[in-house]
């Protein structure tokens, strides 16, 4: 399972970036959106889920990459990472099926996030046949 994660802060995306790949998952690392759009739309990759933070330099916010990746991917799971509690007000992300994961995090609750969410999905894909 390959989990893709967009951080713009190195340190953090390094981070998190080691935990999930100490518990068996696969990392492709993308510094900015432009990296990650162009990480989802390059074959072969496909993503068992799309990590990302919510606000980024640039043009492409999580969000944007979230709808990218679900065109290529509908059923991928979806965290957001933010430190802006007036996000976790908003409805769309419920709506689409997002988490959202508040700011400052630790890497065992994103790595059981990840977890809960790929395990989730793979029993919803077994379930349809």
């Amino acid at each position: 399972m390959c989990i893709l994660l967009v951080e713009d802060e190195f340190l953090v995306r390094a981070a998190m970036a080691e935990a999930l790949k100490a518990n068996g998952y696969n990392v492709w690392e993308a510094e900015t959106g432009v990296e990650a759009i162009e990480a989802i739309l390059r074959p072969p990759f496909v993503f068992s889920a799309l990590v990302t933070d919510y606000q980024m330099p640039g043009v492409a916010t999580g969000v944007h990459l979230a709808g990218i990746l679900r065109k290529k991917l509908p059923d991928v799971p979806v965290i957001i990472a933010t430190g802006k509690p007036e996000i976790f007000r908003v409805r769309w992300a419920k709506d689409l099926g997002y988490r959202l994961l508040p700011k400052p995090y630790t890497p065992s609750e994103l790595v059981n996030l990840v977890s809960e969410m790929v395990t989730g999905q793979a029993m919803r894909a077994a379930e349809r046949g």
